[in-house]
């Protein structure tokens, strides 16, 4: 009896050593399978991530690229009102280099009006100065203080324009006398629109042309701009 009982007991021993070594093999298959499967699963999760960032950054520019030509019809709008001639004289003098010449001396205001037309943004506005001109020579000029205009808001701007001792060079026989004087006003409107914020912004240049008559006669009236004016 005792070779039997010992050859059943040995074959356990066997069996249950057998099974302990293939559940380790087993643990170490399913371990190794575990690694894999979230080794794999790491680079979706990047690749997501970056699909994800890659993507906003797409949509956030389409959407400003879209802001940015809707606010390009929304240009702002310059409505010449009037400009009044307070004094204008001519008299004889000498330029810098004692050069004797005609020189003249004027006073006026323009009036107009500066609209933000946009709906959604607002300008900050700047302007070179106004320029009254006479046969190309800069008889006066004035400088438009800078401001900040809010979203589809307007608002009424007088700027002096003046000038004294202006040396004429030769142009002084055409408005040494009584009657009209031909002049041209100029002046460039320089906006810069937030659109959003200061990532996207627009810019905008409104030049203005205009055909004046001074008239010494009507010094201290204001003369319309209404029709004279590009």
């Amino acid at each position: 009896m005792s070779p039997a009982v010992g050859t059943r007991s040995g074959g356990r021993r066997r069996r249950s050593e057998g099974d302990k070594e293939r559940n380790e093999a087993a643990v170490i298959e399913e371990e190794s399978l575990l690694r894999g499967v979230e080794e794999n699963e790491g680079v979706p999760y990047r690749c997501h991530v970056l699909r994800f960032v890659l993507a906003f950054f797409v949509l956030l520019s389409f959407f400003a690229l879209v802001l940015w030509g809707a606010s390009r019809t929304q240009k702002p709008r310059i409505t010449m009102k009037s400009i009044t001639f307070e004094s204008f004289f001519v008299h004889a003098g000498v330029d810098a280099s004692n050069v004797p010449t005609s020189m003249a001396t004027l006073n006026s205001t323009v009036e107009f009006t500066y609209r933000n037309t946009g709906s959604f943004f607002a300008v900050d506005v700047t302007s070179t100065p106004l320029s009254l001109n006479y046969f190309g020579i800069t008889v006066a000029s004035g400088n438009m203080s800078h401001f900040h205009q809010s979203k589809q808001s307007q608002r009424e701007l007088n700027v002096v324009v003046m000038g004294k001792q202006v040396a004429l060079y030769g142009g002084g026989p055409g408005v040494s006398g009584t009657g009209p004087v031909n002049m041209t006003l100029s002046f460039t409107v320089r906006s810069k629109a937030y659109v959003l914020g200061k990532v996207v912004k627009s810019k905008f240049h409104n030049h203005v042309r205009c055909s004046v008559v001074m008239d010494r006669t009507e010094l201290g009236r204001a003369v319309s701009l209404k029709n004279s004016c590009q």
